[in-house]
């Protein structure tokens, strides 16, 4: 989508889950986040995202914390507004959930109404139990059992997957998991958290926030949590996984790591923020209507105003005065870099001070590794693409036949 988009923490970082890695959590106390939306905000919410838009589509995209917590009725509520202020736009639903709270009648509501389900699962039970918990306990059978329903009721979905460091030495058994359980559409997020500073600890942070504003904070040296991916280690699980896919999935599997490098590489924007060449259009809102800059920044240093008070142009445009220009920030390392133009640097929020005085992102070398070892698979493609044979065209190169897609599904 373009122009503005959002990401609405319904119910703020209320949730049923403790997972260990979940950077959201600590906002209850940061930002006093545990609060549902009330109708009212609910309502003024959507009017003013929909009014606020140039672009025919509008997407919403329904976070947390857990947003169905927030209840069914909350999003039968949503979808009559929507209905009621579209006017001559289209709109469009995704909803991330950790399938917890599915049963046939949301599944049946998300159908009726075309939403988008992305459903939190790592993959199998004997790694995700480590850190994916309600109260201590392993939740694998809630999200293998919501993984059944969304695909019995045939919506729409995909899966979230998060890759810590000991995920990174498990990319074979994580995707025969998926492949196994007929997964079709995945993306894979790499956990990189550090830890925080003391005045950040006493203001209720469990990591930091690394922002790099306009206040003149600095970015900090990379202290990374035990759980947080290795760049080397985290290239070489994406390498892994890709070398399956390719021999066997092309295709029929979808997984959006691979089609975000596909799409740069032959020129087209990034489907995601992490390797768009700026940020600053995606904002997160709290269920009290407040406005950061991104759900990964939302700290009261990053806030921009309230949905209720301010028109989201005019927030967009308050947003300049934080300095996450990737652009202007980018080391000399990335500026000389044969793959600038598929990574731009990533996200300004895992750039850390490098011994050389300059912002490096910690994932750097895992993106070079990655994007270097899969560049005669995105450069055979570009060749059938600009001679006009057809995104599907089954081709012979170096390992074997392949069939590649230039699909951009979530």
């Amino acid at each position: 989508m373009t122009g503005i988009h959002t990401t609405v923490k319904v119910v703020g970082s209320k949730c049923n889950y403790d997972c260990q890695y979940c950077f959201y959590l600590e906002k209850d106390l940061v930002l006093n986040s545990k609060k549902v939306m009330s109708l009212d905000v609910l309502e003024r919410y959507i009017q003013n995202y929909i009014a606020n838009q140039d672009s025919q589509i509008v997407e919403f995209a329904w976070h947390g914390g857990e947003p169905t917590l927030a209840g069914l009725d909350f999003f039968r509520h949503a979808v009559a507004l929507q209905r009621k202020y579209a006017q001559d736009k289209i709109i469009k639903n995704t909803l991330q959930t950790n399938g917890s709270k599915l049963d046939k009648q949301w599944c049946q509501f998300f159908k009726e109404n075309n939403f988008l389900v992305g459903l939190s699962l790592d993959g199998p039970e004997w790694l995700q139990a480590t850190y994916r918990t309600k109260q201590g306990k392993s939740v694998f059978d809630e999200n293998l059992k919501a993984l059944k329903l969304l695909q019995k009721m045939n919506v729409e979905h995909n899966v979230l997957a998060c890759v810590t460091q000991e995920y990174c030495q498990h990319a074979e058994s994580i995707y025969a998991f998926f492949r196994k359980h007929k997964v079709k559409y995945i993306q894979f997020s790499p956990i990189v958290e550090s830890k925080p500073s003391e005045q950040e600890q006493a203001r209720g942070q469990h990591f930091s926030s690394n922002l790099i504003l306009s206040t003149g904070k600095q970015a900090e040296v990379h202290q990374p949590m035990p759980w947080s991916v290795n760049s080397k280690d985290y290239g070489k699980f994406l390498v892994d996984i890709f070398q399956q896919w390719i021999k066997q999935d092309v295709g029929k599997v979808f997984i959006s790591n691979f089609e975000q490098a596909l799409t740069q590489y032959i020129g087209n924007d990034s489907p995601n923020c992490i390797h768009a060449q700026e940020c600053g259009s995606s904002y997160a809102i709290e269920s009290n209507g407040d406005v950061y800059f991104c759900d990964h920044v939302a700290y009261p240093e990053s806030h921009l105003g309230n949905i209720t008070l301010h028109p989201l142009k005019q927030i967009k445009e308050h947003s300049t005065q934080f300095h996450f220009n990737k652009q202007s920030r980018l080391s000399n390392r990335c500026k000389q870099c044969r793959y600038l133009k598929m990574c731009n640097g990533g996200c300004p929020k895992h750039r850390y001070l490098a011994a050389n005085g300059e912002y490096e992102n910690v994932l750097c070398e895992g993106y070079f590794y990655f994007f270097q070892q899969i560049e005669k698979y995105l450069h055979a493609m570009t060749r059938l693409l600009a001679n006009g044979y057809p995104a599907s065209y089954v081709m012979q190169a170096l390992d074997g036949p392949l069939i590649l897609t230039t699909s951009n599904k979530r």
